[in-house]
Protein backbone atom coordinates (compact mmCIF):
# COMPACT_ATOMS: atom_id res chain seq x y z
CA UNK A 1 0.00 0.00 0.00
CA UNK A 2 1.31 3.70 -1.02
CA UNK A 3 1.95 5.72 2.20
CA UNK A 4 -0.82 7.79 0.49
CA UNK A 5 -3.29 5.82 1.10
CA UNK A 6 -2.22 5.05 4.71
CA UNK A 7 -2.30 8.60 5.26
CA UNK A 8 -5.90 9.04 3.88
CA UNK A 9 -6.42 6.02 6.25
CA UNK A 10 -4.82 7.67 9.49
CA UNK A 11 -6.76 10.46 8.78
CA UNK A 12 -10.22 9.24 8.50
CA UNK A 13 -9.61 7.29 12.35
CA UNK A 14 -8.51 10.62 13.79
CA UNK A 15 -11.05 12.51 12.24
CA UNK A 16 -13.61 9.82 13.86
CA UNK A 17 -12.88 12.36 17.11
CA UNK A 18 -15.16 15.41 15.76
CA UNK A 19 -18.46 13.81 16.17
CA UNK A 20 -18.00 12.56 19.80
CA UNK A 21 -16.00 15.43 20.61
CA UNK A 22 -18.40 17.66 19.35
CA UNK A 23 -20.90 16.28 21.15
CA UNK A 24 -18.96 16.36 24.62
CA UNK A 25 -18.18 19.95 24.00
CA UNK A 26 -22.40 20.67 23.23
CA UNK A 27 -22.75 18.64 26.57
CA UNK A 28 -20.42 21.05 28.29
CA UNK A 29 -22.22 24.04 27.29
CA UNK A 30 -20.23 25.41 24.08
CA UNK A 31 -22.75 26.84 21.43
CA UNK A 32 -22.77 25.05 17.89
CA UNK A 33 -20.83 28.51 16.81
CA UNK A 34 -18.14 28.76 19.22
CA UNK A 35 -17.42 24.73 18.65
CA UNK A 36 -16.97 25.51 14.73
CA UNK A 37 -15.37 28.65 15.32
CA UNK A 38 -12.69 28.09 17.46
CA UNK A 39 -11.87 24.55 16.45
CA UNK A 40 -11.03 26.17 13.10
CA UNK A 41 -8.65 29.25 14.80
CA UNK A 42 -7.20 27.01 16.63
CA UNK A 43 -6.15 24.85 13.12
CA UNK A 44 -5.34 28.11 11.52
CA UNK A 45 -2.81 29.35 14.74
CA UNK A 46 -1.56 26.19 14.89
CA UNK A 47 -0.58 25.35 11.27
CA UNK A 48 0.95 29.23 10.77
CA UNK A 49 4.41 28.45 12.12
CA UNK A 50 4.40 25.83 9.87
CA UNK A 51 3.19 27.86 6.96
CA UNK A 52 6.88 30.18 6.83
CA UNK A 53 9.12 26.84 5.95
CA UNK A 54 7.03 26.45 2.90
CA UNK A 55 5.67 28.61 0.24
CA UNK A 56 3.48 30.94 2.30
CA UNK A 57 3.87 34.00 -0.16
CA UNK A 58 2.17 31.14 -2.53
CA UNK A 59 -1.62 32.30 -0.73
CA UNK A 60 -1.92 35.50 -1.67
CA UNK A 61 -1.87 35.19 -5.48
CA UNK A 62 -4.97 35.45 -7.09
CA UNK A 63 -5.85 32.58 -8.09
CA UNK A 64 -4.69 30.61 -5.19
CA UNK A 65 -6.82 33.09 -3.35
CA UNK A 66 -10.20 32.91 -4.92
CA UNK A 67 -9.31 29.54 -4.64
CA UNK A 68 -9.62 29.30 -0.77
CA UNK A 69 -12.44 32.00 -1.00
CA UNK A 70 -14.01 29.10 -2.62
CA UNK A 71 -12.92 26.77 -0.44
CA UNK A 72 -13.46 28.45 2.58
CA UNK A 73 -17.23 28.72 2.03
CA UNK A 74 -17.40 25.03 1.35
CA UNK A 75 -15.92 24.22 4.76
CA UNK A 76 -17.69 27.30 6.47
CA UNK A 77 -21.16 25.49 5.33
CA UNK A 78 -20.07 22.06 6.14
CA UNK A 79 -19.01 22.90 9.85
CA UNK A 80 -21.99 24.89 10.19
CA UNK A 81 -24.40 22.21 8.78
CA UNK A 82 -22.74 19.01 10.39
CA UNK A 83 -22.79 20.56 13.82
CA UNK A 84 -26.66 22.59 13.65
CA UNK A 85 -28.38 19.64 12.04
CA UNK A 86 -29.22 18.55 15.91
CA UNK A 87 -30.48 22.07 16.47
CA UNK A 88 -33.55 21.21 14.13
CA UNK A 89 -34.40 17.64 16.33
CA UNK A 90 -33.00 15.29 13.53
CA UNK A 91 -31.71 12.21 15.11
CA UNK A 92 -28.43 11.54 15.33
CA UNK A 93 -28.68 8.15 13.43
CA UNK A 94 -30.28 9.80 10.25
CA UNK A 95 -27.91 12.58 10.54
CA UNK A 96 -25.03 10.47 10.52
CA UNK A 97 -26.61 8.36 7.65
CA UNK A 98 -27.19 11.21 5.36
CA UNK A 99 -23.70 12.61 5.76
CA UNK A 100 -22.52 9.71 4.81
CA UNK A 101 -23.90 9.54 1.73
CA UNK A 102 -20.62 11.72 1.11
CA UNK A 103 -19.14 9.37 -1.39
CA UNK A 104 -21.63 9.13 -3.86
CA UNK A 105 -21.73 12.90 -4.30
CA UNK A 106 -17.66 12.40 -4.10
CA UNK A 107 -17.51 10.32 -7.18
CA UNK A 108 -19.87 12.29 -9.04
CA UNK A 109 -18.11 15.97 -8.39
CA UNK A 110 -15.04 13.26 -9.37
CA UNK A 111 -15.98 13.13 -12.48
CA UNK A 112 -17.77 16.01 -13.43
CA UNK A 113 -15.09 18.77 -11.67
CA UNK A 114 -11.14 16.37 -12.56
CA UNK A 115 -12.55 13.78 -14.51
CA UNK A 116 -11.87 10.69 -12.65
CA UNK A 117 -13.41 7.57 -14.21
CA UNK A 118 -16.37 5.78 -12.59
CA UNK A 119 -15.48 2.23 -11.99
CA UNK A 120 -17.32 -0.55 -11.28
CA UNK A 121 -15.21 -1.97 -8.48
CA UNK A 122 -15.58 2.20 -7.08
CA UNK A 123 -19.50 1.60 -7.59
CA UNK A 124 -19.63 -1.81 -5.83
CA UNK A 125 -17.32 -0.46 -3.36
CA UNK A 126 -19.95 2.40 -2.50
CA UNK A 127 -22.98 0.25 -2.07
CA UNK A 128 -20.73 -1.57 0.51
CA UNK A 129 -19.62 0.92 2.37
CA UNK A 130 -23.29 2.71 2.48
CA UNK A 131 -24.80 -0.52 3.20
CA UNK A 132 -22.07 -0.72 6.19
CA UNK A 133 -22.91 3.18 7.28
CA UNK A 134 -27.00 2.40 7.34
CA UNK A 135 -26.40 -0.64 9.46
CA UNK A 136 -23.84 0.81 11.70
CA UNK A 137 -25.76 3.52 12.29
CA UNK A 138 -29.16 1.92 12.70
CA UNK A 139 -31.59 4.39 11.80
CA UNK A 140 -34.55 1.34 12.36
CA UNK A 141 -33.97 2.16 15.67
CA UNK A 142 -35.23 5.60 15.65
CA UNK A 143 -38.56 6.25 16.86
CA UNK A 144 -39.38 9.92 16.01
CA UNK A 145 -40.50 10.91 12.64
CA UNK A 146 -38.22 12.84 11.09
CA UNK A 147 -39.61 15.24 8.00
CA UNK A 148 -37.94 15.99 4.75
CA UNK A 149 -37.20 19.92 5.58
CA UNK A 150 -36.00 18.72 9.00
CA UNK A 151 -33.32 15.82 6.98
CA UNK A 152 -32.50 18.48 4.03
CA UNK A 153 -29.12 20.14 6.21
CA UNK A 154 -27.68 16.97 7.10
CA UNK A 155 -28.63 15.89 3.20
CA UNK A 156 -26.94 19.02 2.35
CA UNK A 157 -23.63 18.75 4.26
CA UNK A 158 -23.12 15.56 2.87
CA UNK A 159 -22.73 17.32 -0.61
CA UNK A 160 -20.83 19.87 0.86
CA UNK A 161 -18.54 17.30 2.56
CA UNK A 162 -17.83 16.03 -0.89
CA UNK A 163 -17.27 19.20 -2.42
CA UNK A 164 -14.49 19.36 0.24
CA UNK A 165 -13.21 16.28 -0.79
CA UNK A 166 -12.96 17.24 -4.19
CA UNK A 167 -11.42 21.21 -3.87
CA UNK A 168 -8.83 19.29 -1.47
CA UNK A 169 -7.79 17.10 -4.55
CA UNK A 170 -7.87 20.38 -6.86
CA UNK A 171 -5.51 21.94 -4.25
CA UNK A 172 -3.02 18.83 -4.32
CA UNK A 173 -3.16 18.96 -8.40
CA UNK A 174 -2.32 22.48 -8.56
CA UNK A 175 0.70 21.58 -6.18
CA UNK A 176 -0.01 23.41 -3.24
CA UNK A 177 1.73 22.54 -0.31
CA UNK A 178 -0.63 20.33 2.50
CA UNK A 179 0.40 23.24 4.97
CA UNK A 180 -0.84 25.64 2.80
CA UNK A 181 -4.28 24.40 2.05
CA UNK A 182 -4.94 23.37 5.75
CA UNK A 183 -4.04 27.42 6.26
CA UNK A 184 -6.02 28.70 4.28
CA UNK A 185 -8.74 26.51 4.35
CA UNK A 186 -9.51 26.49 8.34
CA UNK A 187 -8.63 30.73 7.55
CA UNK A 188 -11.35 31.21 4.75
CA UNK A 189 -13.75 29.20 6.44
CA UNK A 190 -13.35 30.89 9.96
CA UNK A 191 -13.91 33.99 7.83
CA UNK A 192 -17.26 32.49 5.85
CA UNK A 193 -18.17 31.55 9.66
CA UNK A 194 -18.31 34.24 10.72
CA UNK A 195 -20.03 35.98 8.17
CA UNK A 196 -22.60 33.66 8.57
CA UNK A 197 -22.66 34.07 12.07
CA UNK A 198 -23.18 38.01 11.82
CA UNK A 199 -26.39 37.08 9.02
CA UNK A 200 -28.26 34.53 11.44
CA UNK A 201 -27.83 36.40 14.48
CA UNK A 202 -30.40 38.56 12.99
CA UNK A 203 -32.69 35.65 12.14
CA UNK A 204 -32.11 33.24 14.77
CA UNK A 205 -31.84 33.53 18.58
CA UNK A 206 -30.69 30.92 20.33
CA UNK A 207 -27.80 30.83 22.64
CA UNK A 208 -27.28 27.38 21.95
CA UNK A 209 -27.13 27.84 18.03
CA UNK A 210 -24.86 31.55 18.11
CA UNK A 211 -23.65 32.80 21.88
CA UNK A 212 -20.18 33.44 21.22
CA UNK A 213 -18.78 34.03 24.83
CA UNK A 214 -13.90 33.78 25.18
CA UNK A 215 -14.82 33.44 29.01
CA UNK A 216 -14.60 29.84 29.09
CA UNK A 217 -13.15 27.39 31.88
CA UNK A 218 -9.19 27.31 31.38
CA UNK A 219 -9.83 23.38 31.39
CA UNK A 220 -12.34 23.73 28.22
CA UNK A 221 -9.30 25.80 26.48
CA UNK A 222 -7.26 22.81 27.18
CA UNK A 223 -9.79 20.18 25.88
CA UNK A 224 -10.50 22.12 22.66
CA UNK A 225 -6.56 22.59 22.09
CA UNK A 226 -6.51 18.56 22.18
CA UNK A 227 -9.83 18.26 19.98
CA UNK A 228 -8.07 20.56 17.66
CA UNK A 229 -4.97 18.79 17.31
CA UNK A 230 -6.49 15.50 17.22
CA UNK A 231 -9.11 15.60 15.47
CA UNK A 232 -7.87 18.78 12.88
CA UNK A 233 -4.23 20.07 12.79
CA UNK A 234 -3.15 16.45 12.38
CA UNK A 235 -5.38 14.50 10.24
CA UNK A 236 -5.85 17.68 8.25
CA UNK A 237 -2.15 17.66 7.24
CA UNK A 238 -2.71 13.85 6.58
CA UNK A 239 -5.54 13.61 4.42
CA UNK A 240 -4.28 16.82 2.34
CA UNK A 241 -0.82 15.31 1.90
CA UNK A 242 -2.23 12.04 1.06
CA UNK A 243 -4.40 13.65 -1.75
CA UNK A 244 -1.34 14.29 -3.07
CA UNK A 245 -1.45 11.09 -4.70
CA UNK A 246 -4.82 9.67 -4.28
CA UNK A 247 -8.34 10.28 -6.23
CA UNK A 248 -11.01 12.35 -4.40
CA UNK A 249 -13.43 9.52 -5.06
CA UNK A 250 -10.80 6.78 -3.13
CA UNK A 251 -10.74 9.12 -0.34
CA UNK A 252 -14.20 9.47 0.20
CA UNK A 253 -14.49 5.88 0.21
CA UNK A 254 -11.43 5.79 2.09
CA UNK A 255 -12.91 8.11 4.77
CA UNK A 256 -15.71 6.27 6.06
CA UNK A 257 -13.78 4.77 7.87
CA UNK A 258 -14.68 7.86 10.22
CA UNK A 259 -18.16 6.54 11.58
CA UNK A 260 -16.13 2.90 12.67
CA UNK A 261 -13.73 5.26 14.51
CA UNK A 262 -16.31 7.11 16.09
CA UNK A 263 -18.24 4.01 17.37
CA UNK A 264 -15.17 2.81 19.15
CA UNK A 265 -14.20 6.53 20.55
CA UNK A 266 -17.68 6.48 21.45
CA UNK A 267 -17.49 3.65 23.55
CA UNK A 268 -14.34 4.93 25.76
CA UNK A 269 -16.27 8.37 26.44
CA UNK A 270 -19.48 7.46 26.70
CA UNK A 271 -19.89 3.76 27.83
CA UNK A 272 -21.98 3.19 24.52
CA UNK A 273 -21.62 -0.46 23.47
CA UNK A 274 -20.44 -2.20 20.31
CA UNK A 275 -23.14 -4.97 19.34
CA UNK A 276 -22.92 -7.26 16.23
CA UNK A 277 -24.58 -4.45 14.07
CA UNK A 278 -21.43 -2.14 15.00
CA UNK A 279 -19.04 -5.31 14.10
CA UNK A 280 -20.79 -5.96 10.48
CA UNK A 281 -21.61 -2.19 9.72
CA UNK A 282 -17.87 -1.84 10.36
CA UNK A 283 -16.87 -4.89 8.78
CA UNK A 284 -18.41 -4.29 5.23
CA UNK A 285 -17.26 -0.22 5.53
CA UNK A 286 -14.07 -2.67 5.92
CA UNK A 287 -14.14 -4.56 2.97
CA UNK A 288 -15.31 -1.77 0.91
CA UNK A 289 -11.95 0.06 1.73
CA UNK A 290 -10.15 -3.25 0.79
CA UNK A 291 -11.57 -3.05 -2.32
CA UNK A 292 -10.37 -0.08 -3.92
CA UNK A 293 -6.96 -0.32 -1.70
CA UNK A 294 -6.40 -3.69 -3.35
CA UNK A 295 -6.62 -1.92 -6.72
CA UNK A 296 -4.10 0.56 -5.62
CA UNK A 297 -1.80 -1.87 -4.73
CA UNK A 298 1.20 -2.77 -6.96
Amino acid sequence: MKREYAMIIAAALLYGTITPGGHLFINLGLSVFELSLYRLLFIFFTVLPLAFTTQISSIFRKDILSFFTVYGFIGAILETLQFTSLYFGTPVAVVALLLYTQPIWTVLFGKLILDEAITKRKAIAILASLLGVYILLKPWEVESKVSFWEAVPSLIAGIFLALWVVWGRRSSIRNVHCVITTLGWSFFSALWLMLIWVVLSFLIHNNELLRFSIDLPTSYWIYMALFGLIGGVIPSLLFYRGLEEVQASIAGILLLIEPVSASFIALLLFDQPIDMETIFGGGLILLSNYMVLRRQTP
